[in-house]
């Protein structure tokens, strides 16, 4: 049977790839999974997947889980009812994306689906997975291959498609050190999201042939490129039609992509789509919180200062402290009369600060000289419990 819409279509095992360690994250990852992290106040990174798969209709969906498995299981269990977590069988590792499917045969082979969707759990989007498949389905693709332009000076950390008139693949760059662009866009690459739907059987037959045989283990260095020119590969460009744009896609796999996802959240740009929550924060009359991310259970003390920040689930901001462009780690207590993000040489003695001059303070500070100049301002914050979506005050 062949689908020529978005309903109707032929079933679908969906898996999430949640088992990165996240290294150029860290030291958020030190106790977490990246998928794990807390994002724009209200919600986890692995949310925007998941959320993308129930509106998409999925009912057959597994996150594969290593890195910090019980914390992320835990989180999905509570928030995303129904779903399995699946980490490595015991005394095995997922030795890379493509092995994590590989080893998970046994879920596919039980549901028999016509398709199997891969998804990664640490992008923030808002996708309706019907439309890629239909499209797979519509080109009688063997591999779909969701992808979006990205300029090409920033290329070099993703996968780089070619394709011809028609969207079909003719060449793969894993994480190229010179990407080639696009046809008639020399400043504009087409990249891979990490989005595939492979036909069943093309899939089970590619993972036995590189998993198995351990030639390689992950999709995009192994998989991709053995289907190229004996497989029906193409491409699906995520774009807004009516705008002819790329719609909003972003990788967090840096510090830096990290804090400006969020900051894009504050300006409206970034998607806030799953499913609400309710916050809970204290900000304390006499303090000043303007651009910045409050997640639930934070507490701001009197007289402190927090610009462009991201205040992660359960920190306190001690009074008088003066908080700018930082990341304050999961339930860090800041003492009282604490600075940073105003002298980065300082601070990178003391913290992890990104190529742009983020700040991530990770654990409660060790009590230093107090600040003898404190700012005096308005009274502008106050205490509220905010409804999917992040506090912002000004």
């Amino acid at each position: 049977m062949r689908a020529t819409t978005t309903t109707g279509l032929p079933t679908t095992q969906a898996f999430v790839l949640a088992g990165g360690q996240g290294q150029r994250l860290f030291p958020l990852t030190a106790t977490r999974a990246k998928p794990a992290l807390s994002f724009g106040g209200t919600s986890r990174i692995i949310d925007f997947t998941l959320s993308n798969c129930l509106r998409s209709k999925l009912d057959r969906v597994a996150v594969l889980t290593q890195y910090q498995h019980d914390d992320l299981a835990s989180y999905v269990h509570q928030r995303w009812s129904g779903l399995s977590c699946r980490p490595p069988a015991n005394g095995k590792r997922y030795r890379g994306t493509a092995d994590a499917v590989f080893q998970n045969l046994p879920v596919i082979h039980e549901a028999t689906p016509d398709h199997v969707l891969i998804l990664s759990g640490d992008h923030i989007y808002e996708m309706d997975y019907r439309h890629l498949i239909a499209r797979h389905i519509d080109t009688d693709a063997d591999l779909t291959i969701s992808a979006i332009e990205h300029p090409v000076k920033d290329a070099t950390r993703f996968g780089v498609i070619e394709v011809d008139e028609s969207f079909r693949v003719t060449g793969f760059q894993e994480k190229p050190s010179v990407p080639r662009s696009m046809p008639f866009r020399p400043d504009r690459a087409l990249i891979s999201m990490g989005i595939y739907v492979f036909k069943t059987d093309v899939l089970i037959r590619a993972l036995l042939a590189n998993c198995d045989s351990e030639f390689g283990y992950d999709f995009g260095h192994n998989v991709i490129p053995s289907l190229i020119h004996t497989h029906s590969v193409h491409a699906h460009d995520f774009r807004d039609e009516a705008h002819d744009t790329p719609r909003y896609w972003r990788d967090i796999g840096t510090i830096d992509s990290y804090y400006a996802a969020n900051m894009d959240v504050l300006r409206g740009q970034a998607p806030l789509n799953p499913p609400p929550v309710q916050l809970h924060a204290s900000v304390c009359g006499s303090s000043h919180v303007s651009h910045s991310v409050i997640s639930s259970a934070v507490r701001v003390e009197q007289d402190a200062l927090v610009a462009n920040s991201i205040l992660m689930p359960g920190v306190r901001i001690g009074r008088g402290a003066q908080i700018r462009n930082a990341i304050i780690g999961q339930g860090v207590q800041i003492p009282a009369d604490f600075r940073t993000g105003w002298d980065i040489q300082q601070d990178r003695k003391h913290y992890t600060v990104s190529p742009n001059g983020v700040v991530v303070v990770d654990e409660t500070p060790k009590v230093r000289q107090p600040v003898v100049v404190r700012f005096q301002l308005g009274r502008l914050g106050r205490t509220r419990g905010a409804r999917n979506r992040s506090m912002n005050i000004a």
